[in-house]
């Protein structure tokens, strides 16, 4: 069976980051395996500040740098051509995840849900594709209940987990 995949989108220093901390750890409680895949939209590489033997490797120009120790591997890298959507959940999938979240990519047309904080982030209801459902801060609740035509939940982690996990388990 093919991993879950949902998208987590959003504008930037909406909380998408917080938000799938939080939602890996519920779905630890139910033992389901997660792996996130986070686009950098921010410009330039991500920091890889880190003194350690492999990022060393990598700054020097080593195509890939992976690490391994006990159990856990750390993995740098540079695809030539760049790197598309499909190759990196084809990487995400040798780690065989119950669920592989992914942080952006919002014009991708995965499932998604979108993280409304600013009356502003309502545009993307109109604008995005396979809209599953909408998280919403207070200021937005009301429109957000209005405008969307999925479910919408307040800033409240447990209950969109719940629902979350029932998408999963229905999915396998």
């Amino acid at each position: 069976m093919r991993p879950f995949l949902f998208q987590i989108v959003g504008y930037q220093n909406r909380g998408k980051t917080t938000f799938i901390t939080k939602l890996i750890q519920e779905l630890r409680i139910e033992n389901l395996e997660t792996a996130v895949l986070k686009h950098h939209g921010h410009g330039g590489k991500p920091d890889n500040t880190g003194q350690k033997d492999s990022t060393k490797h990598f700054q020097a120009g080593a195509a890939a740098s992976l690490v391994e120790g006990d159990g856990s591997i750390e993995l740098l890298g540079n695809f030539k051509a760049g790197a598309t959507l499909p190759d990196l959940l084809h990487l995400l999938e040798i780690f065989h995840p119950d669920v592989i979240l992914i942080e952006g990519y919002k014009q991708e047309d995965f499932p998604k849900v979108i993280l409304v904080k600013e009356e502003e982030d309502l545009t993307l209801l109109k604008q995005l594709t396979n809209i599953q459902a909408v998280m919403a801060w207070p200021a937005c609740l009301d429109q957000a209940k209005r405008l969307a035509e999925v479910p919408v939940f307040p800033l409240d982690y447990e209950h969109f987990a719940e629902w979350f996990i029932k998408q999963v388990k229905t999915h396998e």
